[in-house]
């Protein structure tokens, strides 16, 4: 039996997960959880870093109290932190919806699609350039004094890791070239120096952090780690992952930055094991948990959404005024053109607006890659919910494969017992990953 803690870190909340690896099987309990929320401070939105990164003390300790061999952390893509020259913290790290950054997305407009050709990133304004071009703006001597690092990394450091760029995080920045090297050019457009290291790939040990315990390098970006533990994809699939945000995309053997895959605004960032996922980052289950939470429903959200009557009223979720609004309901409610009664249609109106956005991007991903899909590989939160997976079946009319709900949890444990050396190689954790999960099918009706 070998054993590794997992700190899975969301949008709203994070959690701790101790795994064991035996007879060839990954199982895992979640030990510990919180819910956090961005803060305004500062003039700024900021993350309540002392509240993750107290969680993530804490898994060091659950890891030093299991025998653990190592923690790995994966956290949402995009947000860093600054250490001084002695390697202290500046401040709290931004939340990437600080609206900073939606200027910064704009200063950038004329130079979008030669940072498309370099990174085949898509274009997003929460992206890492535009917060390193935000953070410049505020500050302009911040790029000589400082070094920044993703999230994981950055609280890997500060629990006593080394320092790193891990390569699933690098392919969010839009500072990654398609060749797995930092583009200069894109940090020159950004008015930042490159950094000197190179982003590392996961499945390897990254300083020890306690007795007996290291950091193991996962894959870092949640989504890479959640792709991971669905274990194999069939060229025929699209995976998505859903949870805050919605990742939907395929598994590809090399980026793909054509014009029309940014017209698409696909992306294309990094597997766990060096291939790529071609995906969209679309809304997840922020609007759906945002309009909840607004109309004041007593049922919990499965509950509400498992009561969701027909609807045929839809929202753009990409529509920006959906982006933070002060009122969920009432930025909702503007952009219909019938607006829902009851709650229940409320629920019809939500199921249907995020099934219809999910459905919209596999014709066009087809198209782009020159396959055709038959069935969904879905896991996240969002699996979970009966009625969503019902929906996205019935919106697109392809099967609906769901689960695991922690394949975030799965693939980041899988990772550590790479980097422990237990599991030889990528495909053996794949293999191992699949005898390690349970799944539930959603046919069109």
């Amino acid at each position: 039996m070998q054993r590794a803690v997992a700190v899975d870190l969301g949008a709203t909340s994070g959690r701790i997960a101790i795994g064991t690896l035996e007879d060839g099987r990954i199982s895992f309990e979640v030990v510990e959880q919180i819910l956090h929320e961005p803060l305004e401070r500062n003039g700024r939105l900021e993350w309540d870093f002392e509240k993750i990164l107290g969680l993530c003390r804490s898994a060091v300790q659950a890891a030093a109290n299991a025998r653990a061999a190592t923690v790995g952390i994966d956290s949402w893509g995009v947000d860093n932190g600054f250490l001084d020259s002695d390697g202290r913290l500046i401040g709290s790290p931004v939340c990437y919806r600080d609206l900073s950054h939606l200027a910064a997305f704009e200063e950038l407009a004329s130079v979008r699609q030669r940072l498309y050709e370099l990174t085949g990133t898509q274009h997003q304004p929460f992206n890492t350039i535009c917060q390193l071009v935000a953070r410049r703006r505020e500050d302009p001597t911040l790029p000589k004094r400082c070094e920044w690092l993703i999230l994981p990394d950055l609280v890997g450091f500060l629990l006593g890791g080394e320092r790193n760029h891990e390569i699933t995080q690098a392919s969010t920045t839009q500072l990654l070239g398609l060749d797995g090297r930092w583009s200069e050019e894109a940090f020159r457009i950004a008015g930042w120096p490159t950094p000197e290291r190179q982003p590392s790939r996961p499945g390897k040990l990254g300083g020890k952090v306690a007795a007996g315990v290291s950091i193991a390098h996962v894959g870092s970006h949640d989504t890479a780690s959640a792709v991971a533990g669905f274990g194999p994809i069939r060229d025929d699939q699209v995976f998505l992952n859903v949870g805050t945000w919605s990742l939907a995309g395929c598994v590809l053997d090399k980026p793909v930055a054509t014009p029309q895959a940014e017209a698409g605004n696909f992306t294309n960032e990094l597997m766990v094991d060096g291939r790529v996922r071609f995906l969209r980052n679309i809304p997840g289950f922020y609007f759906i948990n945002r309009l909840h939470k607004d109309l004041g429903v007593a049922a919990s959200v499965p509950e509400w959404l498992s009561a969701a009557e027909r609807c045929d009223e839809r929202v753009d979720l990409l529509h920006p005024d959906l982006f933070n609004p002060d009122s969920m309901l009432a930025a909702a409610r503007a952009l219909c053109s019938r607006v829902p009664k009851t709650d229940a249609e409320w629920a019809g109106l939500a199921l249907g607006s995020l099934a219809a956005i999910v459905s919209a991007t596999v014709p066009k991903m087809e198209t782009i890659v020159g396959r055709r899909f038959s069935s969904f590989r879905i896991g996240g939160g969002g699996s979970q919910s009966a009625a969503f997976c019902q929906a996205l079946a019935n919106e697109s009319s392809l099967s609906v494969i769901a689960g695991p709900a922690e394949a975030t949890v799965l693939g980041n444990l899988a990772a550590q017992f790479v980097a422990q050396g237990v599991l030889a190689d990528w495909p053996e954790a794949y293999e191992v990953v699949e005898r390690s999960l349970t799944t539930t099918e959603f046919l069109p009706s």
